[in-house]
């Protein structure tokens, strides 16, 4: 979260507010008005950040890719070695939710993907970072066939338990976990 000393920017309050009427009343019933009753501002206040619903929305997805692409640099950098970004994409997909904001993110998110799968303007930003995360891959990976279908594979897991629909065991998890990342090793 952006943050000055201890001040949530208003951008990043608006985007909060946003959330939480997602996550309370659901994607559908976002509008701009209660946004801003959440944010405790007037809605003029959240038309000088967003001019439209589409674009909070597309903004709440830049901000998902963004704490995603910052998981995936940050497990990359524990091992900076060819391949590790194949490696830290699958990691990242396969990491378990550990905080408050953690959880409500996964929940957030599949809200939204649920949401702009009907709006496909709003998947630009979903667009343009998978391309970057996969020309990642194809730059860094000495078999960049195996480290796509990695990828591949641990976005499906990742969307399957986003939305509760995997039906794996913790074992079993574990298990294709560790065959994706010898795949990229």
């Amino acid at each position: 979260m952006s943050t000055t000393g201890t001040t949530t920017s208003t951008r990043e309050r608006i985007l909060e507010a946003a959330q939480d009427v997602v996550l309370t009343d659901g994607v559908s019933c976002l509008t701009l008005e209660k946004a801003a009753a959440r944010a405790g501002m007037s809605k003029g206040g959240v038309l000088y950040h967003f001019r439209t619903k589409d674009a909070l929305v597309a903004a709440m997805v830049q901000r998902l890719a963004e704490q995603f692409d910052d998981g995936i640099r940050a497990h990359r950098d524990r091992r900076p070695e060819p391949g590790a970004f194949a490696r830290a994409y699958v990691e990242e997909c396969f990491a378990e939710p550990v905080t408050d904001d953690e959880i409500r993110s996964e929940r957030v998110g599949a809200a939204l993907i649920a949401a702009i799968a009907s709006q496909p303007e709003l998947l630009a930003t979903l667009r343009s970072a998978f391309a970057g995360w996969q020309g990642e891959i194809e730059r860094d990976s000495a078999d960049a066939v195996t480290a796509t279908v990695a990828r591949f594979a641990a976005d499906g897991l990742w969307l399957c338990e986003l939305f509760g629909i995997d039906g794996l065991s913790p074992a079993m998890r574990d298990e294709v976990r560790l065959r994706l990342l010898g795949m990229v090793s």
